[in-house]
């Protein structure tokens, strides 16, 4: 909204990431709108709406259907529209569950090929590293190719595509793991 954009609408199906959202969007002076939903159930009344959406990380493993993700998606943008994805790396998600790179046991690799769903018992916050108490979930792997396909299936343009070697968290794990990619930038539009 500080560029120029006139409105602000901000989805998540978390209560606490959208009452976080809208304390910072107070703190910040900016009047956006933050929905609770899930991405899926989005109604028609933001067909052709956004100029610009942005995909944050850690969004799309929750999704078991990238296809249906991104036809909501690809509705909501109007021609000509961008789609920004910064996400975690598929090959990040391989080291998701009790892998330990400073002790690595290669037989606790995430198998990149297998979708899931895999589950999870615990909660842990990324940016502070903190472990909380959840309602157990579930997540699935996509792997790279099948998120670029779910966006050019779904009308989405790829115009530019890379790939870092960092990640939101940054703990002793991920120096270690400083050799692969874990995290990518995704920039297409609308055709």
């Amino acid at each position: 909204m500080k560029r120029g954009a006139r409105k602000a609408v901000g989805f998540d199906i978390s209560d606490n990431a959208i009452q976080e959202a809208r304390q910072l969007a107070e703190i910040a002076k900016m009047d956006a709108t933050f929905e609770r939903i899930n991405i899926v159930d989005i109604d028609d009344k933001y067909n052709n709406y956004f100029d610009f959406i942005y995909i944050s990380e850690g969004s799309l493993q929750w999704f078991p259907d990238l296809n249906e993700y991104f036809a909501v998606i690809s509705r909501l943008l109007k021609e000509g529209g961008q789609l920004l994805i910064f996400e975690m790396h598929p090959i990040a998600y391989l080291f998701e569950v009790d892998f330990d790179a400073k002790k690595p046991d290669f037989d606790l690799l995430i198998p990149y090929f297998e979708k899931g769903p895999y589950h999870y018992k615990d909660g842990l916050d990324y940016i502070g590293g903190v472990e909380y108490e959840t309602k157990e979930g579930y997540w699935f792997m996509h792997k790279l190719s099948d998120i670029l396909k779910a966006l050019i299936k779904n009308g989405l343009i790829l115009e530019d595509i890379e790939e870092y070697n960092w990640e939101m968290a940054n703990n002793e794990s991920t120096k270690v793991l400083d050799k692969f990619p874990l995290s990518y930038l995704i920039l297409s539009k609308v055709s």
